[in-house]
């Protein structure tokens, strides 16, 4: 089984628990967050951005939890 790339890669606030969408806006649907292509990608975009408190949230497939890695951008 290949792990190198999650299915699903998206951005969520800490506290919130808001989703980052395309837009730059955030929602409470997980469906409507960005889907980052890869990790580089969703870490730029939070620097970009000064985000803050926030985490990626990774889900690979044949996996039944997601996977959060917290973001300290400082």
């Amino acid at each position: 089984m290949n792990r190198s790339s999650p299915v699903k890669l998206v951005v969520r606030h800490v506290k919130s628990h808001k989703f980052l969408r395309a837009t730059g806006r955030w929602t409470r649907r997980a469906e409507a967050a960005f889907n980052f292509p890869n990790l580089l990608n969703a870490i730029h975009a939070c620097l970009a951005r000064g985000l803050e408190e926030v985490e990626l949230v990774l889900r690979y497939e044949g996996d039944t939890k997601d996977r959060c890695v917290r973001l300290s951008c400082v």
